[in-house]
């Protein structure tokens, strides 16, 4: 089973435009998202996929190979899927496929690694959460869900009127696992009325 990361990356985001370039410490988002990936020495593949040439040519500064999508995709899985379709390596379809969000710099190897592990059973699509902060509870940029007894996901919302406030509320973070074939799977559903207006894509996976 190979394991390939790939990191979505939109210029002209809905909340922040050019929000990948934004620096801290001195470095891009984009670029210490890549780095700390690459350093974990986790991936046999790692990828900046992007529709912007701006972030393309970030990307040959960075020394980051960069893969050109359609500017018409809905979400990052979406462009995780063109991504594979375009890759001239060999694949099967269990291969691991992260999707690693430009705006998560400071996951660290052992969240990826828990992540990574999920894999050992029968799993077809995982991610990462954290306790979650009761001041984050109104904040509309943070995710929040409510778990299983199994740990599997029963709702995701930027709202806290969705969630049960009778159970642990946890922080979604932004990293998914999916197999290449959960991956093409995924990328063909239909969006659903939730994802529009939440801009929430994990909505549509729910049933899945």
């Amino acid at each position: 089973m190979k394991i390939i990361g790939i990191i979505p990356a939109r210029y002209n985001s809905t909340r922040i435009n050019g929000k990948p370039l934004i620096k801290i410490a001195g470095k891009t988002l984009i670029e210490t998202t890549y780095l700390n990936m690459l350093n974990s020495g986790l991936f046999e593949h790692l990828y900046i996929a992007t529709d912007s040439k701006v972030i393309q040519k970030h990307a040959k500064q960075i020394d980051a190979p960069c893969i050109m999508t359609s500017n018409t995709l809905i979400n990052g899985t979406e462009r995780c899927n063109e991504v594979m379709s375009k890759l001239k390596i060999k694949s099967s379809a269990q291969d691991l496929i992260i999707n690693i969000q430009c705006d998560e710099p400071f996951i660290k190897k052992e969240h990826v690694t828990r992540l990574i592990n999920l894999f050992k059973e029968e799993t077809q699509i995982g991610t990462i959460i954290s306790k979650i902060n009761p001041i984050d509870f109104k904040d509309k940029s943070v995710v929040k869900l409510n778990l299983a007894t199994d740990n599997t996901a029963l709702k995701f919302s930027r709202h806290m009127k969705d969630i049960n406030k009778d159970t642990t509320i946890y922080k979604h973070v932004g990293i998914y696992a999916y197999t290449k074939e959960t991956l093409s799977a995924l990328a063909n559903l239909p969006e659903t009325k939730a994802e529009f207006e939440q801009k929430l894509e994990q909505l549509r996976w729910l049933n899945f």
